[in-house]
């Protein structure tokens, strides 16, 4: 479990809509994003495209928008279903 057992009560109360907002989307699929923007820079940018064009293009915008969520949200509901079920055990056993 990532957190301890005390800690992922106070996080369960706040529920899995904030859980998947903040630890997923911003702390997990926000660094994500930036990187995918990085390699994107250097492998799929169009050619002669010079680095503020592919960072003001909308289409960048766009994927980071699209990185930063899916991924935040699809490993934000893993996290939450790993931690609620080692919670549960942990809850069970004692």
């Amino acid at each position: 479990m990532k957190y301890s057992s005390a800690a992922w009560s106070e996080k369960r109360k706040a529920g899995l809509t904030k859980y998947l907002f903040f630890d997923g989307i911003l702390i997990t699929g926000g660094p994500f994003a930036v990187v995918m923007q990085v390699v994107g820079y250097f492998f799929l940018r169009d050619e002669g495209q010079s680095f503020g064009q592919y960072f003001s293009a909308s289409r960048t915008w766009v994927t980071f928008f699209f990185h930063a969520t899916l991924f935040g949200l699809i490993i934000g509901f893993l996290n939450w279903r790993r931690n609620e079920n080692a919670y549960l055990d942990s809850q069970n056993k004692a």
